[in-house]
C-alpha cells in the first residue's frame, strides 16, 4: 500500500503514542484515523467517512474542528481514553510537509488544564502514585488544579484503600511491580473504575526530586530516607512530565503528611455517614453533608470543604480559631451577605494559575482572573472599612 508522507507521519506519531485517541492537526481540523476514527465515531457521535474512498482498503476517517476541542475532548476523557495532540509545528506555507509534534497527552487528571471551559465541573483533578517494597507502600498525591503535592508512608493495603476512597482520584500511577498485584488492582479497576498506570526506572528518585525542586537535601520535605515516598512521588512527576511536555513549574514543593492533626476516618464510617455521597440517592449533594453545608460561592472553597469533611480536626485550638472566625461572620449578617456576593465573581484562580505557569491561559482566562483579584480586594476592603473589629484582628 502506497503511503503519503502525512499518513506516515501520522503512523509515526501514533506508533510512539498507541494508547491514546490521537488528534492530528491537519489544517482546520484534528483528524483520526483507523480504530481512533471508530471510537470517535461511536463515543462522539460525529461522522465516519474515509480517506482514500476508491482504494482497496479504505481508511476510516472522522474530524472535529480544531476550534471545538473543547467541546469533544472531555467526552473522550470521560469515556475512559487519553487523547494525545499532534499540533503543526513548522509553516504550512512552505513547500516541504508541514512537521507535527505531539504538544501534550490529556488525562482525566489534567484536563482542566486545556480550557476554563472545564472549571466549573466536579471532575476530580487528583493524580495519585502507589510504590510498594517490603510490605511499606509509599503514596503520593497531586491536586494538578492547586498544585499541592504530598506523600506519605503507610504499612497497612487497608489503609492505602481508605486513602484512595477519601481522595477520589482521577487516575493512578503504578510501580511496575504493582501492576501485577490482582487484589490492589481489583481495588482500582473495579470497585473504583480507575484508569492505571505504571511507571519502572533504574535511575535514583532521590536524585530527580532534589534536581526538580533544586535543593540539595530531601531533609526540608520531611522525605529524607523514606525510599517509597521518594519512589512514588518521582513517578508521579515523571508520569506527568513524560505526557505534559513541560517543566511542570505550577509544582514548587512537596510535604509528608503524617495524617497526625486530623481523625482518621475509615471507608465504613465515611460510607455510613453519608459524609460526601449517599449510596440511596447515588449523589453527592442529596442526602450527605456536603450537600447539606456546601453553600460555598467559589470552586476553590467548594474542594476544600469535601477535604476539611473527610479529615476532621483534631486540634482543639485550631478547631476553636476557626468556630471564632465563623461566629465573627455570622454575627454580622450584613457584612457576610456583602462578602457572598463579591465572591460569586471569583473564579477557579487556582486553576488560571495552573494555565497561565503552563502558558495555556486564554483571554477569557486573563479577563476571569483580573475580575477575581478585584473582588479579592475588594472583599478585604469591605472588611477593613466594616466595624467588625475582631474580624479584623482575626484577618490581620
Amino acid at each position: 500500500m502506497n503511503v503519503t508522507p502525512a499518513m506516515q507521519q501520522y503512523y509515526d506519531i501514533k506508533e510512539q503514542h498507541p494508547d491514546t485517541i490521537l488528534f492530528f492537526r491537519m489544517g482546520d481540523f484534528y483528524e483520526m484515523f483507523h480504530e481512533d476514527a471508530q471510537i470517535a465515531h461511536s463515543v462522539l457521535g460525529i461522522a465516519l467517512t474515509t480517506r482514500n474512498k476508491n482504494a482497496p482498503d479504505p481508511i476510516p476517517l472522522a474530524g472535529i474542528p480544531y476550534h471545538a476541542k473543547e467541546r469533544y475532548l472531555w467526552q473522550l476523557i470521560d469515556a475512559g481514553y487519553r487523547v494525545a495532540i499532534a499540533e503543526q509545528v513548522s509553516d504550512p506555507k512552505l513547500k516541504w510537509i508541514v512537521k507535527r509534534e505531539v504538544a501534550r497527552v490529556v488525562t482525566p487528571a489534567t484536563l482542566h488544564l486545556e480550557s476554563d471551559a472545564y472549571d466549573a465541573t466536579d471532575r476530580s483533578q487528583i493524580l495519585l502514585s502507589l510504590s510498594m517494597s517490603a510490605g511499606v507502600y509509599g503514596i503520593s498525591v497531586l491536586d494538578s488544579v492547586t498544585g499541592r503535592f504530598w506523600t506519605s508512608q503507610l504499612e497497612w493495603f487497608q489503609k492505602i484503600c481508605e486513602q484512595i476512597y477519601k481522595l477520589a482520584p482521577s487516575e493512578v500511577v503504578l510501580q511496575k511491580s504493582l501492576f501485577d498485584d490482582i487484589e490492589l488492582r481489583d481495588v482500582l479497576q473495579k470497585k473504583y473504575g480507575l484508569n492505571i498506570y505504571f511507571y519502572d526506572s533504574q535511575i535514583s528518585p532521590a536524585q530527580i526530586l532534589r534536581d526538580f525542586f533544586w535543593v540539595k537535601s530531601l531533609e526540608s520535605f520531611g522525605i529524607e530516607g523514606k525510599q517509597q515516598c521518594q519512589i512514588s512521588a518521582w513517578q508521579l512527576l515523571e508520569y506527568l512530565q513524560k505526557n505534559q511536555k513541560t517543566d511542570l513549574s505550577f509544582i514548587t514543593t512537596l510535604s509528608y503528611e503524617s495524617h497526625s492533626w486530623y481523625m482518621q476516618l475509615d471507608e465504613s464510617t465515611i460510607r455510613s455517614l453519608d459524609l460526601v455521597y449517599n449510596i440511596s440517592t447515588a449523589s453527592a449533594k442529596t442526602g450527605t453533608l456536603l450537600g447539606v453545608l456546601d453553600h460555598t460561592k467559589t470552586s476553590m472553597w467548594k474542594r476544600r470543604l469535601r477535604e476539611q469533611i473527610l479529615h476532621p480536626l483534631q486540634d482543639i485550638k485550631e478547631i476553636k480559631k476557626r468556630h471564632d472566625f465563623i461566629d465573627v461572620l455570622i454575627s454580622d449578617r450584613r457584612l457576610l451577605d456583602s462578602i457572598r456576593e463579591k465572591l460569586k465573581q471569583v473564579s477557579d484562580i487556582d486553576a488560571i494559575l495552573s494555565r497561565l505557569t503552563l502558558n495555556r491561559a486564554g483571554v477569557k482566562d486573563m479577563i476571569h482572573l483580573k475580575n477575581s483579584l478585584k473582588s479579592v480586594v475588594e472583599v478585604y476592603d469591605m472588611i477593613e472599612k466594616s466595624e467588625n473589629k475582631k474580624l479584623k484582628k482575626l484577618l490581620s
